[in-house]
């Protein structure tokens, strides 16, 4: 097993938002070296229940493991409605499983993010539930600087 590779792991899924329970479960998968493995997480924003399946793909020229997305499934208590949607893993600019929730919950999210150039900049991010993508999922809306509204003005009215 690359130890490095574990720990990285370990610590992009805790820093993600899922802590740091399933430290065990990967460590095993990494173990038995399958060339695809899932780990599942369940718990409760307020009284919505949440699961989580994340998604991990091993490399074909190394021993490398990547933890490439999750799919989270939210269930409302009020009402019984249910949502599905991927969130991708990339370098930085992750969603948490708090910020997913809080999106598939009609919530806007504020990130920093970075352009193709490298250039961090800050927006905010809001799913839109009326438009979805080739693969189902929920496409998302990013309100930025350059958007339009600027805040200030209109909280000195």
């Amino acid at each position: 097993m690359n130890q490095k590779n574990f720990e990285f792991l370990r610590d992009q899924i805790k820093f993600t938002g899922f802590g740091a329970g399933l430290e065990n479960a990967l460590q095993q998968k990494i173990k038995e070296g399958t060339p695809t493995f899932q780990l599942e997480h369940s718990g409760k924003f307020n009284t919505d229940q949440v699961s989580a399946s994340l998604q991990f793909k091993k490399s074909e020229q190394t021993d490398m493991y990547f933890f490439n997305s999750y799919k989270v499934d939210l269930k409302k208590e009020a009402g019984g409605t249910a949502l599905s949607q991927n969130f991708y893993i990339n370098k930085e600019n992750n969603i948490t499983l708090k910020e997913a929730y809080n999106l598939m919950d009609g919530r806007a999210v504020n990130k920093d993010l970075k352009n193709a150039e490298g250039q961090v900049y800050n927006a905010w991010l809001k799913m839109d539930f009326k438009e979805s993508d080739a693969s189902g999922n929920f496409k998302m809306q990013q309100y930025h600087q350059n958007y339009g509204y600027d805040l200030e003005a209109t909280l000195s009215k």
